[in-house]
Order: structure tokens, then sequence, then C-alpha cells
């Protein structure tokens, strides 16, 4: 038995946001939301988009560190916009709120990156990521939705099927996805239909190459697997938003750790290398 109309509204539509830079335009999926930990009467919105969506806004700068005594790359971000639709009808768009959102992890080879929105309003509608133990279920033909806010409009729902499996790119793993996308779509998402689950994001889309002019396959598009997902949260220690039996909190003090444990390793291999 498939999804009611309202069941595909609050899983697929409503969980979608625009993101935006000065420099690119595209989608997002609201993951997670929680009571912000510190601020009471506020909430942290977390939004998983393509890392090529915010690039613009990342830059690495050396900064000197006052523990190991030179300067050190350091991580300069700037801050995307989420804009958030309200809908009337339903489905009938009637205005969108924008939010500035933070940078909290990305990682440029895997394509991925996680913002967070600190807004006084809980956000209801976030998407369900499919279980881990039922990623190997998904088969060809499985019908999906690709859903994002393609060439910078709202967010558009676009029909088609899983269509093949392990292709690489770069290294990477992604899938063949024949609901169409457009520039725009991605940082969105690709929804099973019959679930309504979250089962990848919407990537790369086919180009074709015929003499001097190259032409947009729309209906074949690449979005990364749910695995790849997992173990993009996990790697960044953001995996509360993935494991319940952990809280913000505690991946928070995890990457500190990792970070002072980094430092320390630093500063040692810089006083053996002065030694020798």
């Amino acid at each position: 038995m498939g999804l009611s109309g309202q069941e595909q509204l609050d899983r697929c539509l409503y969980p979608e946001v625009r993101v935006r830079t000065k420099k690119a335009l595209g989608s997002g999926t609201v993951l997670f939301c929680e009571p912000t930990p510190d601020e009471e009467g506020m909430w942290d919105w977390y939004v998983l988009t393509n890392e090529h969506v915010v690039d613009s806004l990342i830059e690495v700068k050396k900064k000197w560190n006052s523990v190991l005594r030179r300067d050190v790359k350091t991580d300069v971000l700037g801050h995307p916009d989420i804009e958030v639709f309200q809908f009337a009808y339903k489905s009938r768009v009637i205005g969108s709120t924008s939010f500035q959102a933070d940078i909290v992890a990305y990682d440029k080879d895997e394509d991925m990156a996680l913002l967070r929105v600190r807004a006084g309003v809980e956000r209801k509608h976030v998407a369900r990521l499919i279980p881990e133990k039922e990623i190997n279920a998904l088969a060809a033909f499985m019908p999906v939705w690709n859903v994002g806010c393609g060439l910078g409009g709202p967010p558009a729902i676009t029909a088609g099927y899983l269509s093949a499996f392990g292709v690489d790119i770069e290294r990477k793993d992604y899938m063949l996805v024949t609901a169409p996308s457009i520039f725009g779509n991605s940082g969105g998402a690709t929804f099973l239909q019959e679930t309504g689950c979250y089962i990848g994001i919407p990537a790369r889309i086919s180009v074709t190459q015929l003499g001097w002019s190259a032409d947009v396959v729309t209906h074949l598009g690449f979005s990364i697997t749910p695995a790849r997902i997992y173990k993009f949260l996990r790697e960044q220690v953001f995996d509360f938003v993935i494991d319940f039996s952990k809280t913000s909190v505690d991946c928070e003090k995890e990457r500190e750790e990792r970070r002072k444990a980094d430092l320390e390793r630093r500063r040692v291999a810089k006083d053996e290398e002065k030694e020798t």
C-alpha cells in the first residue's frame, strides 16, 4: 500500500528547501530538527545538500596557532541562505522565508555538506532517511521521485525509476535515476515512492557532447547513495542525526576531542622534526 496524498506532501515536498549563495543556487533537504541545546526557545534544523552548492563559501586560509606556534590551515566558512516555502491548499507556494545557515560539516570529495539553521520555530517536516538495513533491498524498477528547486524555482517533483547501481564517477558510487533533474536540483532529494524514504541526493546530470554543442540529458541523473550519506554523517561526527542513542552534545564533545588529539599529534610531529 502506497502513501496517502498528505503523506507524500509531508515526507517528500515540505522538507525541501532552496539553498542560495551569491554564486550558486541549489536545493537542500531538512533531515533533522531539535531544540537548541544551549538556547531556550530556539531550534536547530540540519539541512543536507551538495558541497558544490556552497563551495564558493568555503575557503582554507593559514592562521597562526598558538599551541603549535606556526600557521595552520583553517576553514573560513561563509553563510548560505536557506529559503523555506509556505504552501496553501496543500501544494500551492504562496511565499518563502529566508534563514541564514552555518556550514557545520562538508566533504568536497564526497560532494556533501551539512548546514545548520538556528530558528525560533520548530521544523516539523523532516525527511526520513531509509533505514540502513534496507539499503541493499533497493533495486532497479523501483519508482522514485526527485524533489528539488530546479532552475532556482520552488520545489518541483519529477517521477522515474531506480535504473542502475555501482556507477563509478571519480571513484565515488552513484545510483542512476530516470526521474528528470536539471540545474538547481543539486542537493535535493531522491525519494522512494512507496514509502517516502529519502534514499539519495541528486548531484550530477548526464551531458552529451555532439560537435561543438553539449546537450543535457535530464532523465539520466546520478544520485549519491544512502550508504555514502550514512558514512559522511558518521565520519563528520554528526551521527546523532541518524543514531538517536547519541545527542548533538555528545557529538560536539567527540569532535572537540578529535580536534585536540589532532593538534597534539601535529605538535609532537613538529617537535620530532626539529630534533632531527
